[in-house]
């Protein structure tokens, strides 16, 4: 039985983290991976396991094409098989690594987990992260909780008032309920807050300093992926609600059940050449993911203190984080023997 969903993409890198010279060691979905870039440019994604004495790749380099094993220095290509052995010794047949499919795709380096012919389809349109009309701040953080805690905080910001009261806190958040729906494995959830007090972001990067209309929509889709479309204007303005001042895009990649990488891009539609604005999405974001990272690693340790019968409770504002859990235990469910995918394969 798989803790997690696997015939799906994860993304396991920032494409810039990828170069031609040191590779990357990650974990994702308790699978240890070495993520690295060829001299040609192609991503290449492998199990992090030499099959001769299991010492991990990504302690090697790369070598045009192939990447040589730190220990022994027998190289393996892009699709896994091994292409040398000092020596030239001859290479036994079947010695190879797992080689996993990779897209690059909206400046993120995606990863196809499962045995399932890769579907590029089910890539998230993240189009804000690499359009010329856009212009986005990244980063990430190691986050030692499961990841499904993560997808409850990104899914309801009513947390913003009490964790993040020097960055994104302001009026309105906490009094405004939050409207939810599914539509099929998506879940869409909003709040429209009108003449409320401003934002510390709002303050700074727009210059709203008095009372604002604001909006905070969520789209959400499997395995987690998250979109937060953020924006304000002055309380009666003529600009739509709905309109983004930035959009923060999220993805949640588990490490193992109780840790995650932590992938995102705040992307914005205005002064996309202005470096003052994205040092200021880059400190205050910082600052308010460290404070996120802090507060659930927190509740995963008192959840691993806890006795097992002890549930989280649900409360109105919890909704859509609820109804993202139940669609993803029921595609895991699905996908380890039964329900509908299982029908349809066989």
């Amino acid at each position: 039985m798989s803790y997690f969903l696997r015939n799906h993409w994860y993304v396991g890198a920032h494409s810039f983290e990828l170069t031609t010279e040191k590779p990357i060691g990650r974990t994702i979905c308790s699978e240890p991976m070495v993520l690295y870039r060829t001299a040609e440019g192609q991503a290449v994604a492998l199990g992090d396991r030499c099959p001769h004495r299991q010492a991990p790749l990504s302690a090697g380099e790369v070598c045009g094409k192939a990447i040589a094993c730190g220990y022994h220095g027998i190289q393996f290509g892009p699709d896994g098989e091994c292409v040398k052995i000092p020596g030239d010794l001859p290479i036994p047949k079947n010695f190879r690594t797992r080689s996993f499919p990779v897209v690059e795709r909206h400046g993120w380096t995606w990863i196809w987990m499962g045995e399932k012919k890769a579907n590029p389809d089910l890539i998230p349109n993240y189009f804000e992260n690499d359009d010329a009309k856009w212009t986005g701040v990244p980063g990430y953080l190691n986050i030692k909780c499961n990841y499904q805690l993560m997808v409850d905080n990104l899914l309801d910001l009513t947390h913003v008032v009490f964790v993040h009261k020097t960055t994104l806190a302001g009026g309105g958040v906490a009094e405004t309920p939050l409207e939810v729906r599914v539509e099929g494995d998506r879940v869409y959830s909003q709040r429209m807050m009108h003449n409320v007090d401003t934002a510390p972001i709002y303050a700074k990067a727009r210059g709203l300093t008095g009372k604002i209309d604001r909006w905070q929509i969520f789209e959400q889709e499997p395995p987690m992926y998250i979109k937060i479309i953020l924006g304000a204007k002055d309380a009666g303005a003529q600009t739509p609600m709905g309109e983004p001042v930035h959009v923060v895009l999220n993805s949640l990649t588990p490490e193992s059940e109780n840790t995650i990488h932590y992938f995102w891009s705040v992307a914005r539609p205005w002064a996309l050449d202005d470096p003052k604005v994205s040092e200021l999405y880059r400190s205050m974001i910082w600052e308010a993911f460290n404070e996120d990272k802090n507060i659930v690693e927190a509740q995963q340790r008192l959840i691993d203190s806890a006795p097992q019968s002890q549930p989280l409770v649900a409360l109105p504002f919890d909704r859509a984080g609820n109804s993202a859990r139940r669609i993803l235990k029921r595609l895991i469910d699905e996908e380890n023997g039964g329900g509908p995918q299982r029908a349809a394969a066989e």
